[in-house]
């Protein structure tokens, strides 16, 4: 119940300010009064909605949502940045690695990231010195990272290596955010690609999590799945032991995707 009002609440279905009346929720998913106030109590606890004694339950906010692997959002609000801190530091192992490069020292530039008049997310990005464009060209733009690819680093744009989890915030990031120390954030590591397949950018990313969910959308429409011609009766492996140790290996893999 909790999850269907959030998606509702987050496509649009219900509107923002719109009344959630108890007895209408009730029947609408045919539950008991006592479910229906857990539901709307675990969005109240997450500022989803607003409860007020003898004045009822109001939707308070919708949270953004941010494409994976770039900076943009859905419904037609945009993000833009700020930038914060840029400076020349040393270069770590890792950053080298990453960004296949030989360089002592690596530019960071320090973004946050600002909708709806309030900071979201904050960004830590690494890369080449060679790189020296000003960042602030991009503020206040509508951002996205093929804009920025484009415009900043003079390159059309590749792919994206993306890895989400979640961490505590410090005491200066939950400044910058707005929110307490020690709050649940979202975080993100991007390692950003040219079209010929070059790094060009490491970032790290912190989002508020109660302000933010990430989205993404995949096709696999071109996959094909075949079903087994000769399916092997339950009881009767053993008979045909041999005759599976001589497949071929892409026969294997067609089992194995049949599993999956």
């Amino acid at each position: 119940m909790r999850d269907l009002i959030l998606a509702s609440i987050r496509n649009g279905t219900i509107d923002i300010d719109a009344q959630l009346v108890e007895e209408d929720l009730m029947i609408m998913f045919n539950s008991s009064r006592g479910s229906v106030r857990a539901a709307l109590n675990e969005l109240s606890e997450t500022g989803v909605v607003i409860r007020r004694p003898r004045v009822g339950t109001r939707v308070n906010r919708r949270d953004l949502g941010v494409v994976l692997d770039d900076i943009a959002v859905t419904g037609g609000e945009q993000v833009h940045i700020q930038v914060t801190d840029q400076c020349i530091v040393p270069t770590f192992p890792l950053v080298r690695s990453r960004l296949k490069i030989d360089d002592d020292v690596v530019r960071l530039v320090e973004n946050s990231f600002i909708a709806r008049g309030e900071t979201i997310g904050m960004r830590s990005a690494y890369f080449s010195p060679r790189f020296n464009a000003d960042p602030n060209l991009l503020r206040d733009k509508p951002i996205s990272m093929a804009r920025t690819l484009a415009e900043f680093f003079g390159v059309a744009p590749g792919g994206a290596a993306v890895s989400i989890g979640a961490e505590r915030a410090d005491d200066r990031t939950a400044r910058l955010l707005g929110v307490a120390p020690g709050e649940t954030l979202l975080s993100r590591e991007i390692l950003y690609t040219a079209a010929d397949g070059a790094p060009l950018e490491i970032v790290f990313d912190r989002f508020r999590a109660d302000l933010v969910r990430f989205e993404s959308q995949v096709d696999h429409s071109d996959l094909t799945w075949c079903p087994d011609p000769n399916p092997v009766p339950p009881g009767r492996e053993s008979a045909f032991t041999d005759s599976r140790e001589a497949h071929t290996g892409a026969d294997r893999v067609g089992s194995v995707a049949q599993s999956v």
